[in-house]
């Protein structure tokens, strides 16, 4: 327990330094004054407002009248206001409620990624550097201002216990990572999309490794209790199904796209300077996007994979049957 504040105080406080002046000040600056940024600020809005008034009525904001539905309009950010409604509901204060809810997010993602490297038997300083990497890399940071692609910090919990149970089949395990999965399809769509991909790679990794597929007995781990955790990202989709069909609001990954330029591509003053060693093409200039992770997460993952360096790991502990934890 001693460990966890320590650890909780540390990703706190360097979110803070990391995110500054920004940070010293959440009651009276946003990131970025755009257009995303108000969209956010009027969902949080609503949602804290449909949570205390009519929860069953959430998706018919009060937006685009007389259509019904209209929340699904766009990412709905559900699993971020039940942290920011507490925050509007006694300040009135929007932009607090944003400001602190995306803090938390990035501060929570090291504390994931942390408990994710720590369940792969990684030491606690490996497993702290996992969780700096994830929670401040530059891509992160460029993303900030969007609210939905910054909060995913239920994707590395939901891992971290799938791994878990894959390791020592404890139907706990399985139904706590169906609940951090359920808590990120609340929080965000694109971040369901990634972690649905993670598991699904998870998984298969698993069968490549020879762990059985032995689907009732998966079926009898997940149980009554992991059924009710998963109703919430199923029922999440139902709105935006209904606005596909009703008034053709749809995404798909032709969208998606970036430019190959975006991969390599960072607005810093490090990265341009190198690049223009190789290159007299402004990559900047042509990418769609901010995707470079950095040069110190390319170090340390050369590293992890350089010959020689990998140490035995614990053998998996196997159980008869579908016994409980």
């Amino acid at each position: 327990m001693a460990r966890a504040v320590l650890l909780a105080l540390l990703f706190a406080g360097l979110t803070v330094v990391m995110a500054a002046p920004w940070s010293l000040h959440p009651a009276s600056r946003v990131l970025v004054d755009n257009a995303d940024t108000h969209l956010f600020l009027w969902t949080l809005g609503w949602n804290a407002h449909a949570f205390a008034t009519n929860p069953l009525g959430l998706f018919d904001a009060n937006i685009y009248y007389p259509f019904a539905n209209t929340l699904a309009y766009s990412e709905n950010l559900i699993g971020s206001s039940l942290f920011a409604s507490p925050i509007i509901w006694t300040t009135g204060d929007l932009v607090l409620a944003l400001n602190l809810v995306s803090l938390l997010s990035t501060a929570l993602c090291g504390l994931g990624a942390y408990t994710l490297a720590r369940k792969v038997d990684a030491s606690v300083p490996a497993a702290i550097l996992a969780g700096l990497v994830f929670a401040f890399a530059p891509t992160r940071f460029f993303r900030m201002s969007q609210m939905f692609l910054n909060a995913v910090q239920w994707l590395p919990f939901c891992l971290a216990f799938l791994h878990d149970y894959l390791r020592r089949q404890r139907p706990r395990d399985l139904r706590i990572a169906i609940a951090f999965f359920s808590l990120q399809a609340v929080t965000s769509g694109h971040g369901a999309v990634m972690l649905a991909l993670a598991v699904a790679l998870l998984a298969l990794y698993a069968l490549v490794r020879g762990e059985p597929l032995a689907v009732a007995r998966r079926i009898g781990d997940l149980g009554l209790t992991g059924l009710i955790l998963v109703i919430p990202a199923v029922l999440v989709l139902l709105p935006y199904r209904r606005a596909h069909d009703e008034v053709g609001l749809d995404r798909t990954l032709e969208t998606w796209a970036v430019t190959p330029e975006s991969f390599i591509a960072s607005p810093t003053v490090v990265d341009r300077w190198l690049l223009s060693l190789v290159t007299s093409h402004d990559v900047t200039a042509t990418a769609s996007a901010f995707l470079f992770p950095g040069y110190l997460v390319l170090a340390f993952a050369l590293v992890a994979l350089w010959p020689g360096r990998a140490r035995q790991r614990p053998q998996p502990v196997t159980t008869a049957g579908s016994a409980g934890s």
